[in-house]
């Protein structure tokens, strides 16, 4: 047997390890040898033994070198005395009941697919040097023969059977693989890379490469990285994004457009090229030194508009500056055919500075919320009393941000009674105590403000009464196509602020809050609104159009209103190529809004309503192919230029303060992959949804 079977009295006897309690009386079949070889372990056993013999010298030193790495305690327990053996690890102190089989066990882990039966050694574990010299020595000494008995113990074996397990733990092994991990996390927390990278496909694509890379590889060097490899990386995206060009300019695209400083302060101006599908990057231009007029944005425009193709382009988006919209009719001098249209979302966003500049309660009602904001926020030790006794933070005006005076508003008026406990305690009071003459005067300005109900009352009521102009302004600044619903949603905006009012101690003031809105509707409207308000089909269900709009109003379908029919023959004569595609499209227009045809189907009227506007012409436009093209490619069109903001968002995570070496031209080449990567991505996952869902289109 494995240890023998003599001379067990004289070994002094210790409590079995509970561990291995249900492996007591456990032996290996494979421990069956001759009695030679059981005579040979009997003198293994005995660690004061005189004298060995020849062959268990032999045994030991050669398949057995891990006796040496345990301290034997007694001998075997029960009727079968080459059984399981009492044991200290030399390495981890502790102790365990089993045979020669767990030993290896304990040191080397189990065989793969199989469910170790003993404790793994932690100290080997955490002492990797150990570890790979006591592997590397028993390697050797089971090169030299494995003993019968021995077979299902052995590193060979091990080796043999880690084929079935993972790949990686084929190229690392268990400990090696975490090994691995610790240097990876090591890097990421060196270099200050969020977890979240560690969800990317491409870190996967990374890694698996990497396995498959030959032996020896090595990372590129830095210089390498920012120069040719990130120039054929560049190409690379490039060209995986040309197939889907093909089909996404069959949809027709918005070239969106915003300027922009970066942390040189260079002057920049980018392109996106967006639609229903989503944004992609074009490219950025740089404007440094001159003068960004309309002439000079419009040239760049043209430009961008050339790259993509005029015939795929339905509008340009900007914001609402005068050099953009000097920039948009210089786009509009040479093809006709191109909407300029402002952002919706500036245009709301300037709502809220309109009203603010027509009623003075709601001017004094933002500065003094602003001054408060702005007292706790820029002096630390007041802050942190605040922080103290609430579960929220008070929130800034933003210029960067949409909606940021009713955002701020809404969170001071959440944090009133964190306010209120907050200047009421001693602290407070000794500290402002200790302030200058400036800080007390402000203090006790901040503290009568935050102690007056009526200050909160206006607080109150300007979040009621500019909701539905700042839910309005979320909706338009989100993705996705939104052409079809703005015309409605303003009216609806109007109604729900009416509604608002009717109960306000401010409602005579409407009429005024109306004109202001009007007016700002006004100089944002194009005749594209209007074209996709009239061809989406659920705004001529009878049952919608018997309900009451916000407001108490009554609503009209989009051909029985007067400013949406002008808008829409404006739109078909600058679409048309000429007057009989104009006339064509006018008689398409009236078999769809008369329910001719296939458009009087009970399907085509029911899905209708529960349908996606653009996936309802494309299965029922075919009686009206020309009209069902230019509805598609009109309601797929964006509305503001959020997608410019939030690529502005990714060139300053790229080109950062602490990454402020690059130039603008590797600084647009990042963007550019950072942004379409993920964008192919995501076109990706929307083929693979569609061909799961049976739509092979």
């Amino acid at each position: 047997m494995v240890f023998g079977k003599r001379k067990r009295d004289q070994i002094s006897n210790e409590p079995e390890n509970p561990i291995l309690s249900d492996n007591l009386e456990e032996t290996n079949a494979a421990d069956a040898g001759g009695e030679d070889e059981e005579r040979a372990n009997e003198h293994e056993l005995h660690s004061t033994s005189a004298s060995r013999s020849k062959q268990g010298k032999q045994d030991r030193q050669g398949v057995r070198p891990l006796l040496d790495e345990v301290a034997m305690l007694n001998s075997a327990a029960g009727k079968n005395p080459g059984g399981a053996k009492l044991w200290r690890c030399n390495h981890c102190k502790i102790n365990f009941t089993s045979t020669y089989t767990r030993i290896h066990t304990h040191f080397f882990g189990p065989e793969a697919g199989k469910k170790a039966d003993i404790q793994r050694c932690k100290a080997l574990m955490n002492d990797r040097d150990a570890y790979v010299k006591l592997k590397k020595k028993v390697e050797e000494a089971e090169g030299v023969g494995v003993s019968a008995r021995l077979q299902q113990s052995t590193i060979i074996k091990k080796q043999l059977s880690i084929l079935n397990i993972s790949p990686l733990e084929v190229s690392f092994g268990t400990m090696a693989r975490e090994v691995v991990d610790l240097k990876i996390m090591r890097c990421l927390c060196a270099n200050a890379i969020a977890f979240n990278c560690l969800r990317s496909p491409q870190w996967h694509e990374m890694v698996q490469a990497i396995n498959q890379a030959p032996k020896g590889y090595k990372s590129p060097s830095f210089e390498k990285a920012r120069t040719s490899l990130l120039d054929e990386c560049y190409r690379s995206v490039e060209k995986e994004l040309s197939p889907v060009k093909d089909t996404w300019y069959v949809h027709g695209v918005s070239v969106v457009s915003d300027g922009w400083s970066n942390c040189k302060q260079d002057q920049l101006i980018n392109v996106i090229a967006a639609n229903s599908r989503g944004a992609m990057f074009m490219y950025c231009g740089v404007f440094n030194g001159v003068e960004k007029t309309g002439q000079v944005i419009g040239d760049f425009l043209l430009e961008a508009i050339e790259k993509i193709g005029p015939s795929n382009v339905l509008q340009v988006v900007t914001d609402n500056a005068k050099n953009c919209i000097a920039a948009g009719r210089e786009v509009q001098k040479i093809h006709k055919h191109i909407f300029w249209s402002p952002c919706v979302c500036h245009t709301l966003n300037l709502i809220f500075k309109d009203f603010a500049d027509a009623f003075s309660w709601m001017k004094s009602t933002y500065k003094s919320g602003k001054q408060i904001v702005n007292f706790f926020t820029n002096r630390k030790y007041f802050l942190a009393l605040f922080k103290a006794n609430s579960t929220r933070v008070l929130l800034k005006v933003a210029k960067t941000r949409f909606g940021s005076h009713y955002i701020m508003l809404k969170r001071l008026f959440q944090c009133r009674e964190s306010l209120e406990t907050t200047v009421v305690l001693r602290s407070w009071k000794d500290w402002i105590s200790k302030q200058d003459v400036s800080t007390k005067t402000l203090g006790s300005l901040v503290v009568e403000n935050i102690h007056d109900d009526k200050f909160w009352d206006e607080v109150k009521e300007i979040v009621r009464i500019t909701k539905p102009i700042y839910m309005l302004l979320k909706f338009c600044d989100g993705e996705g196509p939104r052409m079809g619903e703005i015309y409605e949603r303003m009216d609806n905006m109007l109604g729900e602020i009416k509604d608002i009012m009717a109960t306000s101690q401010y409602k005579h003031e409407f009429s005024s809050m109306e004109q202001i809105v009007v007016t700002r509707w006004d100089k944002m409207t194009i005749p594209l609104h209007c074209l996709g308000f009239a061809p989406t089909p659920r705004f001529y269900d009878h049952i919608y159009l018997e309900t009451l709009a916000p407001g108490g109003f009554t609503r009209r379908a989009p051909n029985l209103d007067k400013e949406v029919v002008m808008g829409c023959m404006e739109a078909f004569g600058k679409i048309a190529e000429n007057t009989y595609e104009e006339k064509q499209l006018r008689d398409q227009f009236a078999e769809f809004q008369l329910r001719k045809g296939i458009y009087s189907m009970p399907q085509a009227q029911m899905d209708a309503v529960t349908m996606d506007a653009i996936d309802w012409w494309s299965i029922y436009g075919s009686q009206t192919p020309e009209l069902a093209e230019v509805a598609k490619k009109v309601l797929s069109q964006p509305i503001s230029s959020s997608s410019a903001e939030r690529a502005w968002s990714t060139y300053g995570h790229v080109h950062s303060l602490k990454r402020n070496r690059l130039n603008s031209s590797r600084a647009d080449k990042l963007v550019y992959i950072y942004t379409n990567l993920r964008l192919l991505f995501f076109v990706t996952l929307m083929v693979i949804r569609m061909v799961l869902s049976g739509n092979r289109t």
